[in-house]
């Protein structure tokens, strides 16, 4: 009966993830220049919102991200492709929009494109234009890369517990310029 109650004390006051519900309360306010979609909130973890449980659910992704051009700066790369293979060998592939940010939807999501639903760990491999870099591990079960990936705060102990965003070129080569027909900004505001 005590379970039956508590049950139906949840439904009422719909229970939540404090969790959950902490992360998604320290993210930084939306852009409202950017229209909430494809293009918002770049560099910030996609997962978050976007898996079950999470206030996008019904676009529920599998893995998804930001690709920026080099490190330390905040410019996405347009077209890149992130190349996936999964534990049993399944392979998966996908675009970055003009800000970097891609994703990979998963089964019975609302999200358009292709459905995938790896099995965990992860290989990825990113390029463009002739351009490679390959992840030295592998993702294990984190399914938003800047929930690994975010420049750290200066001036704190982050510094060395972070390992700065996924970026395709390094600071020595150039990268092509961002895309000009993006209908944002592809520069992400820190």
């Amino acid at each position: 009966m005590r379970a039956r109650t508590l049950l139906a004390a949840c439904l009422l006051v719909s229970c939540s993830d404090p969790v959950r519900d902490g992360e998604l309360g320290a993210l930084p306010s939306e852009n409202p220049v950017i229209p909430v979609g494809e293009y918002h909130r770049a560099g910030q973890p996609c997962v978050l919102c976007h898996s079950p449980g999470g206030p996008a659910a019904d676009s529920a992704f599998a893995v998804a991200g930001t690709i920026f051009a080099q490190p330390g700066d905040a410019v996405g790369v347009d077209n890149a492709t992130v190349a996936f293979t999964d534990t049993t060998g399944s392979q998966f592939t996908v675009q970055t929009d003009c800000v970097g940010n891609f994703f990979v939807p998963r089964q019975g999501s609302t999200a358009p494109g292709a459905t995938w639903d790896p099995q965990f760990p992860i290989f990825v491999r990113i390029y463009k234009n002739g351009v490679s870099r390959t992840m030295q591990g592998q993702i294990g079960r984190e399914r938003s890369c800047a929930n690994c990936h975010s420049d750290p705060l200066p001036d704190t102990a982050q510094v060395y517990s972070q390992v700065g965003h996924v970026s395709l070129y390094t600071a020595q080569e150039t990268p092509p310029p961002p895309s000009s027909t993006c209908p944002v900004s592809p520069v992400v505001a820190p």
